[in-house]
């Protein structure tokens, strides 16, 4: 009886502790289920827009970059990209729309200032940026910071670093000697070139230029090009002015200036020898691709892209011989705000937003990842400050998916760049460079939104045409200069006028 009793006494001590050891895994598995999912809730998704075809490898770049950031700041990334064909009109509905998102890519030319002033972005105020975005706020010059204010306050981040403005045009040397044109060394010679290709070369554009996006070509039709004007306002491209002196803030119409209508008449005459393509207006790809498919005999573009197309040809075409015209021009350095990144005024995470663009601003590794892609895949490193691109790097170009509104100082150049541009580009931004007189000048439309909005279509409407040549431009601005009156012309005049006298004012 006493050994029944013990073994009975065994045998329920060994169940007990069994039951007790599966309790303990039980609570384990469930305690390290509830921590998992407890970090997944507390994890937030940011969701950004960018502008621009989608790279291929677009999707894998930035699943990497959400694993950084989830380990940084326990945010995963979600990206939207806008094609070229889209952007414009995509742009303007997410906030009529009240679209959920938190960063957008913002600039002068998407009307960052005509948003700003509708409420669609968020003020970032000095506490919310030195709280969490501490570097940025730190280190962006405080000229950047001025020409991101829209009625004294700012709603975006400018890029950190001052870029040469100056204009570049990538031309096929072998074309040129084809047609037996001399080096192309100013614009006349550059009318030359594609004027001898327009009557010799078939199945090519000798200048497919986008108009919405590459229309700045009309500066260098200007008679000063050490002071030419403006080139109009995004919500009505019939204002302009001349920020290189005091005296030069004086509301004009843009179609009325000598350059205009220099590069207006140009556009008619290239139109007619068959220079530009006739569906310049419904085109839809800029001039770098169309470059780089072999469908236009010139690229314009900066000098940071025209480096980058400089490469590709040398790898896919070295038949063409490229070569690079650079128009002799007073070279104003590029806004702060040529590149920046808002937030949207609805964002439910605007803090997480201003930590995670810090880390893409100054964070080499993020910076590295954005622009170049994946490591060992794309790109390796070559120094600090170039790079080597390896066999995938055509499905990620680098800056190709526009990386563009965290511009800092952690970009790279290609060790394939010519040395001469890289060298112009490095060292334009070792020095501070000083802005004309009223670069800091910022156009509100407040009191005539419906004016510019009317202008502006009548400008399209009847300039735009010009601006490719379509139209002569006599005709075409006596049929604008006729309706814009009636649209309320004068009082945007007006208007601008009494913002650039309270301007001078202020700024003596």
């Amino acid at each position: 009886m006493k050994n029944k009793r013990s073994k009975w006494s065994s045998t329920l001590a060994i169940v007990m502790v069994f039951a007790l050891v599966l309790s303990a895994c039980s609570n384990s598995e469930q305690n390290s289920s509830s921590e998992s999912e407890n970090n997944e809730v507390g994890k937030v998704t940011l969701k950004m827009i960018l502008l621009g075809d989608k790279p291929a490898d677009a999707d894998l770049v930035y699943q990497e970059l959400s694993k950084m950031a989830q380990k940084d700041i326990n945010a995963k990334i979600e990206v939207t990209n806008f094609t070229w064909g889209e952007w414009a009109q995509k742009y303007s509905l997410l906030f009529s729309a009240g679209e959920d998102f938190d960063l957008i890519y913002a600039s002068n030319w998407t009307d960052y200032q005509g948003f700003a002033s509708k409420n669609g972005f968020l003020e970032l105020t000095e506490d919310l940026l030195s709280k969490n975005a501490p570097i940025t706020w730190e280190k962006t010059p405080k000229d950047a910071w001025e020409q991101a204010k829209v009625n004294g306050k700012v709603y975006a981040v400018p890029q950190a670093v001052q870029e040469n403005g100056a204009i570049g045009f990538l031309l096929r040397g072998d074309l040129r000697e084809k047609n037996n044109v001399p080096p192309v060394k100013d614009m006349a010679g550059l009318d030359t070139y594609l004027t001898a290709i327009a009557k010799n070369d078939q199945g090519i554009t000798p200048f497919a230029y986008h108009h919405s996006t590459e229309n700045f070509i009309r500066t260098l039709f200007d008679p000063n090009l050490e002071a030419p004007d403006n080139i109009g306002v995004p919500s009505n491209q019939a204002l302009s002015w001349n920020v290189h002196s005091k005296e030069g803030m004086q509301a004009k119409v843009t179609f009325e200036n000598e350059g205009y209508k220099n590069f207006a008449n140009t556009m008619f005459r290239w139109q007619k020898e068959g220079i530009l393509s006739k569906n310049a207006l419904s085109q839809k790809e800029k001039s770098p691709e169309l470059f780089e498919a072999g469908k236009s005999a010139v690229q314009v573009s900066s000098l940071d892209q025209i480096s980058n197309t400089a490469v590709t040809i040398e790898k896919k075409h070295p038949d063409w011989k490229a070569e690079i015209f650079m128009p002799e021009m007073n070279v104003v350095p590029s806004g702060y705000m040529q590149n920046g990144v808002a937030i949207n005024a609805r964002s439910k995470n605007p803090e997480l937003s201003l930590q995670f663009l810090d880390l893409l601003k100054w964070n080499k590794e993020y910076s590295d990842l954005t622009w170049y892609g994946i490591k060992g895949k794309h790109w390796e490193p070559v120094g600090d400050d170039r790079f080597k691109e390896l066999a995938d790097s055509s499905n990620y170009p680098p800056g190709a998916n526009d990386p563009w509104g965290w511009r800092g100082p952690n970009e790279r150049w290609s060790v394939e760049s010519p040395d001469e541009i890289v060298k112009e580009l490095r060292d334009y931004r070792k020095i501070e460079h000083k802005y004309p007189y009223g670069s800091n000048f910022i156009y509100s439309d407040a009191n005539v939104k419906n004016e510019n909005a009317a202008i502006q279509n009548l400008a399209e409407q009847y300039m735009n045409p010009a601006s490719v040549g379509l139209i002569d431009y006599e005709t075409a601005y006596a049929r604008f200069e006729s309706a814009a009156k009636k649209a309320g012309l004068d009082t945007t005049l007006k208007d601008l006028q009494a913002q650039l006298d309270a301007y001078k004012a202020e700024n003596p």
